[in-house]
């Protein structure tokens, strides 16, 4: 990873002065930044944070880039989910959220309701990146107390179980912008 800082550099240095042309766009359109797989030492995971800090995209999605929890996980390095946080908290555009495999700890749970809740997205994905509990927790807290702007929720393979059912029908029952709901291979009776 050192071997390729300077490149990473490079590419921190690239993104920061990239403006995506919102106003320019085309209607069907989005300005999109994916980071996919991607593994890194902390110094380059800092620089690719900080040039997204403020970038006006209207998807993001961070697939397998976990930090993990563990010394082993923190050894091969990844997009933790409050990096991954302080950057849509950043961005006031952000329409679409993605985050896949990249574990979601409990200590996550109110500050990832409370942006989704606070910002203007419509739809989140969110997949493989819940603990047994932890899926549950995070749908109860988001779906409950609150007015959301989600058309679209994607909770797959989560570990939520029935025990979140009663809240899930109540939110749904009074809940006219949501559109698409899925909740594939998760643990639910």
């Amino acid at each position: 990873n050192n071997e390729l800082l300077p490149h990473w550099r490079e590419f921190a240095a690239a993104l920061e002065q990239f403006t995506p042309a919102i106003n320019l766009l085309p209607d069907n359109c989005v300005s999109f930044f994916r980071l996919d797989g991607v593994q890194l030492n902390p110094d380059a995971i800092l620089l690719i944070k900080e040039a997204l800090i403020g970038k006006p995209f209207q998807r993001l999605c961070f697939i397998n880039n976990d930090d993990g929890n563990n010394a082993e996980d923190l050894a091969r390095g990844g997009m933790s989910v409050d990096a991954i946080l302080d950057i849509v908290e950043s961005n006031k555009r952000l329409r679409k959220l993605a985050i896949r495999r990249n574990q979601i700890g409990s200590q996550h749970v109110e500050r990832l309701c409370s942006t989704v809740r606070n910002y203007p997205l419509v739809e989140l994905e969110i997949y493989e990146s819940f603990e047994p509990g932890v899926g549950d927790q995070m749908l109860a807290t988001l779906l409950t107390g609150c007015d959301l702007k989600l058309e679209r929720l994607d909770m797959f393979r989560n570990n939520i179980t029935s025990a979140v059912s009663t809240i899930l029908s109540d939110f749904l029952a009074s809940n006219p912008t949501l559109k698409e709901l899925y909740f594939t291979h998760n643990n639910l009776d």
